[in-house]
């Protein structure tokens, strides 16, 4: 009896002392997260910290950007940046790759981007296909002081994810029979209609009231999701929904119904449980609840700085219908930005986007003489999306730019040319068609441009030998996104 009451004695003591160390942890923890808080809260009052949201859509060059743009501020001695005022004044002493670990985002993996750019042969880096978090600190001189250090830190914390997703947005705003009447629009126009016209024939007959069948919806969901891969891949089209279908195959279930003609409001929302209707939208709203609105709380109300990168040539090249739907998808997801300046608690709890800037990629594929009419371009199609956001006094930028330049120009029997290596690694030179800085007023006008894609290009050789990595005004780019914090 004793015996055992020892040992009951002991194990609860044991216990006792094990919840106690539990807590202690937890208290330091606490004090250590508070710390680290206190911290961040402190670098954003004093606009030591800026967070800078990156994406764009499908090969417009995210993860080549973001490595070229922290390889060139890591690396100010090989660096070529003189349209960046640290760099040109001999300011920038270099910068530190760290995880942004308040951010619970998994780390950007620079190093097999850089690797990818610097192997023999080089290739591309893979694409964006989850979102990434990650801070960059920039050691910079200080020139004017009374006291204190000689230099100072910038913390730019940048946050990347796929343009596919910023496609998602404008869902928040609708609810499922606006987004049935919103797709059967755009469905119908000429870009998408000639793909799937089976497809778009059953979504068509798609009967609200009728009972749901869930293995006729799923058949219909497979080839819905191979319709919207055609979309991009075969008429380099923007606006797509859902934008998750197009990284991963999961059985999201959105499928639109394209004839609501006849139905009331009042008769779609008193369909039965188990109508197709009924069905749908329930597939609708738990995709906005779990994969759309949790993306833009934990992630978007973070962001000071936005910036796009957009395939302006291959969409340019692609014809009219695909520029005019990529005006359409950033004039619907403009409406889905928090725009404005922030005050000194708007920066701690629910910073606003104080400014948009939008980069035309792989410039390097025309002519440097039709670089400014290609920014002329995109600002034009902009224009009119982000009207309400200059209304706001949100500055709006557009630049033009190559992360990594793969050509060189060359003059050949009097004519300008560009000089580059394929995706396969022949060396070849090429012209492209003259870039108009006005859009063809006509449809007659776009021959010009039909047929005319320049090649797609590797990466250049050499730079594992440790060169910098070329680039076309990423320095300038630098100057928009950073210049006022510098």
């Amino acid at each position: 009896m004793s015996d055992s009451g020892q040992g009951t004695n002991g194990q609860s003591g044991t216990d006792r002392a094990k919840r106690s160390h539990r807590v202690r942890e937890k208290l330091r923890q606490w004090r250590r997260d508070a710390r680290d808080k206190s911290h961040w809260a402190a670098e954003r009052l004093l606009d030591r910290r800026v967070c800078v949201g990156i994406t764009g859509l499908s090969s417009a060059g995210k993860s080549t950007l973001l490595t070229s743009l922290i390889y060139q501020l890591s690396h100010p001695h090989k660096a070529q940046l003189p349209g960046f005022a640290p760099a040109l004044n001999g300011d920038l002493l270099g910068a530190e790759l760290k995880p942004a670990l308040d951010s619970g985002l998994p780390p950007f993996d620079y190093e097999q981007c850089l690797d990818a750019l610097m192997s023999q042969p080089p290739r591309w880096p893979v694409s964006t296909r989850e979102v990434s978090a990650m801070e960059l600190h920039i050691h910079l001189r200080r020139r004017r002081r009374l006291a204190g250090p000689d230099t100072r830190t910038l913390i730019l914390e940048l946050r990347d994810y796929p343009g596919e997703w910023l496609m998602d947005l404008p869902l928040l705003q609708m609810d499922y029979r606006d987004w049935c009447r919103h797709q059967a629009h755009i469905i119908g126009a000429d870009a998408r209609a000639g793909l799937a016209p089976q497809l778009i024939s059953q979504l068509a007959a798609l009967e609200p009231q009728a009972s749901a069948e869930s293995a006729q919806l799923d058949h219909l969901w497979r080839d819905y999701r191979q319709f919207l891969l055609d979309c991009r891949e075969q008429r380099k089209l923007s606006y797509l929904q859902p934008g998750r279908a197009l990284l991963d195959d999961t059985n999201y279930g959105l499928l639109p119904m394209l004839d609501l003609r006849g139905y009331s409001d009042e008769q779609l929302a008193s369909m039965p449980e188990h109508s197709n209707y009924q069905y749908l939208s329930r597939r609708y709203r738990a995709y906005v609840r779990e994969q759309v609105a949790p993306f833009v709380e934990s992630h978007f109300r973070h962001l000071d700085r936005q910036l796009v990168l957009v395939d302006m040539i291959g969409t340019l090249f692609a014809g009219e219908q695909a520029l005019d739907d990529m005006r359409l998808a950033f004039g619907h997801v403009a409406d889905t930005f928090r725009y404005g300046p922030s005050g000194l608690l708007r920066k701690l709890w629910r910073p606003r986007v104080d400014r948009l800037l939008f980069a035309a990629t792989k410039v390097d594929q025309v002519l440097a003489a039709d670089h400014d009419a290609l920014r002329q371009l995109l600002g034009q199609q902009l224009q009119q999306a982000f009207a309400g956001a200059r209304h706001r006094g949100l500055p709006l930028f557009c630049e033009a730019i190559a992360a990594v330049r793969c050509s060189n120009e060359s003059l050949r029997d009097g004519r300008r040319m560009l000089m580059g290596h394929d995706l396969e690694g022949r060396y070849l030179g090429f012209e492209n068609a003259e870039i108009f800085a006005q859009l063809p007023q006509e449809g007659a006008g776009w021959r010009h441009y039909a047929g005319a894609a320049p090649p797609q290009l590797r990466p250049p050789a050499g730079m594992s030998a440790g060169q910098c990595i070329p680039h076309i005004r990423v320095d300038a780019l630098l100057n928009l996104l950073l210049g006022d914090k510098v």
